[in-house]
């Protein structure tokens, strides 16, 4: 299996918006291991007509997996959600930031280490989103995970976002405008696809 792992400092951060832009780019499949609260992210991305595999988990209450499951008295099995679906190239999708408990022993950094693929962190510039997304990155390099890059999605012309472009090398942007957003369109006008084939991971 080839594929990438979309992940996000914080919730609410785009998530989704950039998996979409990359599954929709590369022409790659669209996964979410666990999925709480409605709509579901992959009914989202499935509009665009990206090929999904629906989720192992599908949770009704918008909180962390483990406190949703345990709504519903379930449990989460962590051998059913570190199997990934039969996909060739797949964008798998996390579930609010790194450290979002699962299980009462794992957290969602424990299923992309299980998987060790190359890991995009979306970052949106919100009021503490500095601090978050130095603990992220800290806790991928601490892990020794694949690391391709960050993601500043929901830009709007706010201050902070000038310390993003300086600090770190992105692998792309994307304006916060739900209205007008076309994955396809953004893969390229966001500057991800530049940066993947940069990467070796698309080639044009």
């Amino acid at each position: 299996m080839r594929g990438v792992i979309v992940t996000g400092i914080h919730t609410d951060v785009g998530k989704t918006r950039v998996a979409a832009t990359i599954a929709a780019g590369l022409g790659w499949a669209y996964w979410k291991p666990v999925q709480t609260g409605t709509p579901t992210d992959t009914a989202f991305v499935s509009q665009w007509k990206i090929p999904t595999y629906p989720e192992r988990y599908r949770l009704s209450l918008p909180a962390a997996p483990l406190v949703a499951a345990q709504v519903e008295s379930l449990s989460l099995d962590w051998k059913v959600l570190s199997d990934p679906p039969p996909a060739e190239n797949i964008v798998i999708e996390g579930a609010g930031g790194l450290f979002v408990p699962l299980t009462r022993e794992h957290f969602l950094i424990d299923l992309f280490a299980e998987w060790n693929l190359p890991l995009i962190l979306v970052v949106r510039p919100y009021l503490g989103a500095m601090n978050h997304t130095w603990l992220s990155l800290l806790a991928i390099q601490a892990r020794q995970l694949p690391f391709l890059g960050i993601v500043l999605n929901g830009t709007t012309g706010d201050p902070s976002e000038a310390y993003f472009r300086e600090t770190f090398a992105l692998l792309g942007e994307l304006p916060w405008d739900e209205s007008n957003f076309h994955p396809q369109e953004a893969f390229h006008k966001s500057g991800i696809a530049h940066s993947l084939a940069q990467k070796g991971l698309y080639a044009g």
